[in-house]
């Protein structure tokens, strides 16, 4: 890449709001109405836990991290772990395919704030997806044009919104019905370990950080704090606003109300006003969410073409960036044409956390911290394989059709995979980093 060596260094202010942005549009305000159609007054408790899992899946990304700065990521600690092969290959495709999902995502979750705050009522479902697919190409240009303006308004924006959404939640607060929140109001637990997957979908934007460890002055320091203040301050404002929603609305408008929902708390209590100023703010926060994801995206897709697990065509220079970006916003369009909302969240999840589970399970075979480190690396693989399993039973049992679909992504995954490496004949090669070499040849890695 063109200027490489002469990229500025990312701070940790820097992280933490490339991190929160890269969560709080996806989240919040995308997925809290879905979540809550299937939790009901449980959500916040369905949000803290897939906070967690989120922080020790944080843990593994930060480990790895400091052993293996790369601008690719995730798609290095595959290949240092399983070996340069089809499963690593097949897992980054499919790593890329949860972007690309997650990308689509925040698009209609832009779609259906804007489309609202335009009042759009005719032919709504076409507005909405117009609309998503305007956002991806508007900033898509941006960055090929080597635009500063949303990289630069991005930090502002996001703590904007953060001050946005806490003078909302506090200002709600005061409508809290404790009868609303008890209990016996919570629906069967099988639906509350059924909204997981959502919930912990809204949170899938910090592995973003682990991307920029490469461009970190002191990634053993800097890293695991931008990783644990992005997602922990997250895990409060999630859990807040989902306890203050759910404490101020009927049971009726929880469960009807999908990614428009804190929006309709605010319209019931708060007045019109209230109501298209916290569209706006929804608005704000998805831009820089589907920001964040370009930067991801862009780095994944260098990082897959660079060992061969994508065409070459990938990593070719195109203005201040690679075409990559534009392959993949091309696909997240199309992906924004044929899904809603809520198939993709679902789908999305499931794909990040198969994924996530095994960085963590790579995590175990390559840092060796031992201790209380080790003990977080465990646990963070079995809530992700636990996670993944109530998904599929779940989905199996109420929308068959998204199991279907992910299967089809999993199986599309590997077999590209291993076309491209017959038909290119290019051998994935791990890049072991100055930190990986002083700690073994990692190159050695046991394939799978």
């Amino acid at each position: 890449m063109t200027g490489e060596a002469h990229r500025p260094q990312a701070s940790v202010a820097a992280l933490v709001a490339l991190g929160i942005g890269s969560m709080v549009g996806a989240g919040i305000f995308a997925l809290l109405g879905e979540a809550a159609r299937l939790a009901g007054a449980a959500v916040w408790l369905s949000f803290l836990a897939a906070g967690v899992i989120a922080m020790l899946t944080g843990h593994s990304f930060v480990r790895l991290a400091v052993r293996y700065p790369s601008r690719g990521g995730l798609v290095e600690y595959l290949v240092q772990a399983y070996g340069a092969g089809t499963f690593s290959g097949g897992c980054s495709i499919l790593f890329y395919i949860s972007q690309l999902i997650g990308m689509a995502m925040i698009s209609l979750a832009f779609g259906k704030f804007s489309a609202r705050l335009l009042d759009l009522q005719a032919d709504l479902p076409f507005w909405e997806r117009i609309l998503a697919c305007s956002l991806i190409v508007v900033l898509s240009s941006l960055q090929l044009a080597g635009s500063r303006l949303v990289s630069v308004a991005q930090r502002v924006i996001v703590l904007v919104n953060l001050a946005a959404l806490t003078v909302f939640a506090v200002a709600l607060t005061r409508y809290v019905e404790a009868d609303r929140l008890q209990v016996a109001t919570w629906p069967e637990p099988s639906s509350v370990l059924g909204s997981l997957s959502l919930t912990f979908m809204a949170f899938t934007g910090f592995a973003v950080i682990s991307n920029a460890a490469e461009r970190v002055r002191d990634p053993v320091r800097d890293l695991p704090r931008a990783m644990y203040l992005s997602i922990g301050a997250v895990t409060v404002l999630y859990v807040s606003l989902a306890l203050v929603v759910a404490g101020t609305v009927d049971a009726d408008t929880l469960r009807s109300s999908g990614a428009t929902l804190i929006a309709s708390a605010t319209r019931a209590h708060l007045g019109e006003a209230g109501f298209y100023l916290l569209l706006v703010v929804a608005v704000a926060a998805t831009v820089t969410c589907l920001n964040g994801g370009l930067f991801g995206v862009t780095g994944v897709t260098y990082t897959l073409a660079e060992k061969g697990q994508l065409p070459s065509r990938f990593k070719a220079d195109l203005g201040a960036t690679t075409r990559g970006l534009t392959i993949s916003a091309a696909i997240a369009i199309i992906m924004v044409n044929f899904f809603d909302l809520s198939t993709v969240a679902s789908l999305g999840a499931a794909t990040s956390l198969m994924v996530y589970a095994l960085v963590n399970v790579a995590a175990l075979r390559l840092v060796d911290d031992g201790g209380l480190s080790r003990v977080a690396i465990y646990l963070s693989i079995a809530a992700c394989v636990l996670a993944i399993l109530v998904w599929a039973i779940y989905t199996y049992q109420t929308k068959p059709q998204s199991l279907v679909v992910f299967l089809a992504f999993l199986a599309i995954s590997f077999v590209a995979e291993s076309a491209l490496q017959r038909g290119a004949k290019r051998r994935i090669l791990p890049q072991v980093s100055e930190s990986a070499g002083k700690a073994g040849d990692a190159s050695q890695a046991p394939g799978v």
